[in-house]
């Protein structure tokens, strides 16, 4: 199994597929507001992610690309925007000073926000990350990790 990587026709997407990669990283998703530019927004999915839910992701960027404007680049930024679905979905959710954290009413995922100033660099090499996403029914060994940099449209 080798690294596989796409990209839009302009290049402002590239997702890579990476089972060759020594980390437990498997997909990269990259949206650039330049093509020779750094990312504006970059996701991760590590190898036990569920694949609905990498589908349901790139599907949603697949649409917002689709229509034609600057959504799935830009999108929304406001403070804890990432929360709203999940509250209304029932998920009992504690906002903290410096972390915000969000989890299913049976407990097996949960979403974490980090507040205040993050390096965008640091962020985009992966040391750093606005959102993170986590889940395992089963403890340790089922568990699976997404992150997502501060940019990242909600939807």
């Amino acid at each position: 199994m080798a690294n596989v990587f796409v990209s839009s026709p302009e290049q402002r997407i590239r997702l890579g597929y990476l089972p060759a990669d020594e980390d437990t990283t498997l997909w990269k998703i990259a949206v650039h507001s330049d093509p020779f530019g750094p990312p504006r927004w970059l996701a991760t999915f590590d190898n036990s992610t569920p694949t609905e839910l990498v589908t349901a992701f790139t599907t949603a960027l697949a649409h917002d690309y689709a229509q034609g404007h600057d959504t799935y680049l830009y999108g929304s930024t406001g403070r804890d925007r990432g929360f709203q679905p999940l509250i209304d979905a029932g998920w009992r959710t504690d906002k903290g000073p410096h972390l915000s954290v969000s989890v299913t009413p049976d407990g097996p995922a949960e979403m974490n926000h980090v507040r205040g100033t993050l390096d965008h660099q640091a962020e985009l090499s992966g040391y750093q990350y606005r959102w993170s996403a986590s889940g395992g029914r089963h403890g340790y060994r089922s568990s699976w990790h997404a992150t997502f940099t501060t940019h990242t449209p909600r939807a």
